[in-house]
């Protein structure tokens, strides 16, 4: 294992969780109790009400956000200034909801940050990939999959709440692209294990 080589994959991250459930949690909590102070004492069923209030309201824009990838793609960006220390060349990427992969065919390495652990650069010897394909399908969108360490990451290319044709233009385009990003895995994989033979 190389001294950069990440020695798990870690789809999920715990702190980034705590995070998620102090804003989640904490947050409401902290603007429930000096509201529930408005009538000079303290009360528990105020304190209580309100602080269900905002929960519902700090999940529900949580759970947005995470959806379409806007609060990870601030932690992503940030974590990805870490690729310049690294001796690897991430010549494509792919950025989706499930996070972002890197890869690097000439050394045979990827890296991924994950949508759900986006504060750690995870980084890997191609060879730990096992399968890659595309799957395309007109009503569920298509997308490239891979697995690592066994574990499989689905990367849409395509989303879509209605049909779409896989030979108009949209639909073409997200196939060539997923099967793009499956060559480059699987060359990455090939130099990877030419490499270590």
């Amino acid at each position: 294992m190389k001294a950069h080589e990440t020695e798990t994959f870690q789809r999920f991250g715990r702190f980034f969780f705590l995070l998620l459930l102090g804003i989640g949690i904490l947050l409401p909590l902290a603007i429930a109790l000096p509201l529930s102070f408005a009538h000079g004492s303290f009360r528990p069923d105020v304190f209580l009400g309100i602080g269900l209030v905002f929960a519902f309201i700090a999940w529900m824009t949580l759970a947005l956000s995470i959806g379409y990838g806007s609060l990870t793609s601030l932690f992503i960006k940030r974590t990805a200034k870490q690729l310049d220390t690294l001796p690897y060349r991430f010549g494509s990427s792919f950025r989706s909801r499930s996070g972002t992969v890197y890869i690097d065919v000439e050394h045979g390495m990827i890296a991924f940050i994950s949508a759900y652990n986006p504060l750690i650069l995870q980084v890997f010897n191609a060879s730990r990939i096992g399968k890659a394909v595309t799957i395309a399908s007109a009503m569920s969108g298509v997308r490239f999959v891979f697995t690592l360490d066994g574990k499989k990451i689905t990367m849409p290319t395509l989303l879509s709440n209605r049909a779409v044709s896989l030979k108009s233009g949209i639909g073409a385009e997200a196939v060539s692209k997923a099967d793009t990003f499956v060559e480059l895995l699987l060359a990455a994989k090939a130099q990877a294990e030419g490499g270590a033979s």
